[in-house]
C-alpha cells in the first residue's frame, strides 16, 4: 500500500520482496534523483536489506527481500541534481 504521492522510478517501489522503499526520483516536485544504490563494502552489515525495517513515515515494514536504497554505497556523495556519485578516494563507480 502506498501512502501519498510517489515520484516516478525505474525500479519497483514498495515494501514487498524485490522492491525498494524509496523511488528513484524524489522531492516536492520530483526533480531530485537518487544515485545508484549498493551495499557498503566497508561494513559486515547489508545496508540494502530492508526486510523487517520500518518504512519512512512509519507506514509498514519491509518484507523479507525488501531493499533499502543506499546512495553511492555510503562511499561517495550523491549529486541529487544529476543522480551521479562523486566517489571518495579509493572508490570508483557511477
Amino acid at each position: 500500500m502506498v501512502y501519498g504521492c510517489v515520484c516516478d522510478s525505474t525500479w519497483t517501489v514498495g515494501l514487498g520482496s524485490g522492491e525498494r522503499q524509496e523511488p528513484e526520483w524524489f522531492g516536492p516536485d520530483c526533480s531530485l534523483r537518487h544515485c545508484p544504490s549498493a551495499d557498503d563494502p566497508r561494513t559486515s552489515a547489508d545496508e540494502t536489506d530492508c526486510g523487517g525495517k520500518g518504512a519512512v513515515g512509519g507506514h509498514g515494514t519491509g518484507a523479507v527481500g525488501n531493499m533499502c536504497h543506499v546512495d553511492c554505497a555510503n562511499r561517495g556523495i550523491c549529486d541529487y541534481g544529476t543522480g551521479m556519485c562523486s566517489c571518495f578516494d579509493g572508490y570508483y563507480g557511477e
